[in-house]
Formats: structure tokens, sequence, C-alpha cells
């Protein structure tokens, strides 16, 4: 059997490499929101466009929002190390508890009746053989007692490393509680700071000529990721195919894909501020920041990016060329390339990239055309 030690330092390892990957990751993200942080500075001393300024902080919002995600899920699973340490060590101290008792109530017979029954048995044995039967039980009730005693030390080497490991883990844990507040009082500041530059913008028409420039760049970005993902699986797995068969048959039973109220349809609309026709090529659905959002059919992760005018994207692909995207997204549960099935959470509402305010921004497409989401979604 192997030392406690060494055991323990074998099974430390593989947390020890996973940590490291998962701290690089937290430095990559700190790096990049320090990088925009700068970025903002910058922009808010020069004459740069109030869209520029605008990207980059909700950029930062969606970073921050994500690193803090992280430190949130770090802060629990120290908090539940903690409580596994905790328990370990009160049983451990338990059966050190029973050790102890056992060897104390061995000594006080063996101090009571131990000497007397010793010498009455070497007067009274009439063999050689009683004597040697005398000597093996005798042997025996020793080693009996040296494994309790060995045991009794053997716990409290134990409860002596369990109570370091959980002085190291207690202070981990306040280190990650502390920088997990610290990464949501600057996400709070940079929410506001955009509410503010919202309000500022709300009747600049240059504005909103600049973003709607941008949301048309985004639609040929996703024409072409769409185009990517088409080149690339010319063959579909069965694993995509819809649950109900070819795709067309969801038209009209599709769910939908956030629980909220649509306050943009799908078509032509005269823009309320440039007094120009516009086209959208979505449906926007209105729901408090956090609501899950899902997929809406069995299909594969294809894209997962930030884009400028829609903030985190996730692209899904279905059966028979049918595309369904997500944009607007806080969280992300998702990684690309992963399977999904109807209705499995993808990701969260939020709000960088939505001027309205926390909206999920959602289009379907087969191949290159876009579709009527509301065509197909459950009346």
């Amino acid at each position: 059997m192997l030392p406690l030690r060494l055991l323990g330092l074998i099974l430390f390892i593989p947390a020890l490499v996973g940590a490291q990957d998962q701290h690089k990751q937290w430095d990559e993200l700190r790096q990049k929101i320090a990088r925009l942080q700068e970025q903002i500075a910058a922009q808010e001393k020069s004459e740069t466009s109030t869209l520029e300024f605008l990207r980059a902080l909700d950029e930062q919002i969606d970073l921050t929002h994500r690193l803090v995600g992280q430190l949130q899920k770090q802060e629990r699973d120290k908090r539940a190390k903690i409580d596994n340490t905790e328990k370990a060590r009160q049983r451990t101290q338990a059966e050190l508890v029973r050790l102890k008792q056992l060897a104390a109530q061995r000594a006080v017979l063996f101090y009571k009746y131990g000497r007397l029954q010793d010498a009455e048995i070497l007067l009274t044995s009439r063999s050689l053989n009683q004597m040697l039967l005398w000597a093996k039980y005798h042997q025996q009730l020793s080693d009996n007692d040296r494994r309790i005693l060995n045991g009794i030390n053997q716990k409290q080497e134990e409860i002596g490393q369990q109570k370091t490991l959980l002085a190291t883990e207690l202070q981990a844990h306040q280190r990650a509680l502390s920088e997990k507040q610290r990464e949501e009082e600057t996400l709070k500041k940079r929410r506001s700071q955009r509410q503010d530059v919202l309000k500022k913008v709300r009747k600049d028409k240059n504005f909103y000529q600049s973003q709607l420039a941008e949301t048309q760049k985004a639609i040929a970005r996703i024409k072409q990721l769409i185009a990517l993902a088409e080149a690339k699986a010319p063959a579909r797995e069965p694993s995509r195919v819809a649950a109900n068969g070819p795709f067309q048959n969801l038209r009209k039973v599709m769910p939908w894909p956030v629980a909220g109220r649509v306050v943009s349809h799908y078509g032509t609309y005269r823009h309320p501020m440039l007094n120009t026709v516009t086209m959208n090529l979505g449906i926007d659905i209105a729901a408090p920041a956090g609501t899950p959002v899902r997929s809406v059919a069995n299909g594969r992760v294809t894209a997962l990016t930030w884009q400028r005018g829609y903030g985190n994207l996730v692209i899904i692909s279905h059966s028979d060329g049918y595309y369904t995207v997500y944009t607007h997204l806080a969280d992300i549960n998702v990684a690309l390339h992963d399977d999904v099935a109807a209705e499995q959470e993808i990701g969260t509402v939020g709000e960088t990239g939505s001027l309205p305010g926390t909206t999920l921004h959602f289009q379907m497409w087969n191949r290159e055309e876009a579709l009527n989401p509301e065509e197909w979604l459950r009346p």
C-alpha cells in the first residue's frame, strides 16, 4: 500500500495541472480586460466615435462577466472542498477518540489482571505446550495493542495534515471571494457607465447610422460563418438530424428559444430616428437578464464568437442545411462543435450589443437564406 503522503501527492497532481490551466485562462481573460480598459481610457480622452467606445465597453463587460462566472464557480468549489475536508477531519477525530478509549480500556485491564494472570499461568502450566500456547496468546494481545497505538499515531498525523489542508483551502477561499467581489464591483461600474453612454446617444442620428452600418457588417459575417459551416459539412451526421425527422416537420411546433416578449419582428420597418426603411433578419425577444436561452432543435454548435453589434453569438447547425443564431448572450454554456439537444440551455440573456436592453436576437437561416422565425415557432 502506498504511504498516505505519497498517495495524496499522486491524487493532487491532476488537480494541480487542471488548476494551472484554469489560472492560465483567467490570466488571459484579465489581460484582454486590461487591454480593453486601456482602449476605453484612451477613447474617453480622444474624439473617437461613441460607437467604438461603446463596443469596447460591451466587450469588456462580457469578458468581466465571464471572469466573474468562473470566479463564482471557483468560490463554490473551494467552499465544497472545505466542507468535505472538515467532514473528513471530524470522522478521523471520532476514530481517534474510539482508538484512544480502546487503548485506555486495554491498559486498565492489563494493570488489574495482566501481571497476576501471567504469574498464575507460569506457575500452573503443566506442560511446555501449555506455556507455548500462553506465549502465543500473549503475543497476539501485544500485537493488537501495538496496532491500536499505531492507529492512534496515524490518525493524529492525518488530522494534522487535514488541518493544514483546511487552513490552506480557507485562505484560498478568502482570496477567491475577495477577487470575485472586486470583479463584480468592476462589472457593476461598467454596466452603469454603459447606461450613461446610451442615455447620451438616444437622439444622436450619427450614432444610429454607425450602429446600423455595424449591424450590416455583422449580418455579412453571420452569412460567412454559415457558408464556412456548409463547406465543412457536406454530409450530415445522424446525431444532428432533428428528433422529429426532417427539419421541415418543426414548422409551427418549434419551441421558443427564450421565455419573453417579442419587441421587434422579422421584416422591414421604419427606423424611428433615421426615418429610413430597414430590414430585421430575425426577431428580438425581451427577457430579464440571466433568463435561460435554449436551442430550438437538435444540432451542433458551429460558431461561437463575439460580434460587434451583437455581443456574444452562437450559431447552431441543424439538419437539411438549417441554422439558428442566438445573440446578445451574457453566459455561454456550450463549446464549439458540441452536439446539443432540443430545448437544451446554451446560455443566458444579456444586453451587450443591444440598445433596447436585455434581449435575445434570434435568427433562422436555410443555408444563406434568412427565414422568419415566427413562422416556425409555436403559436
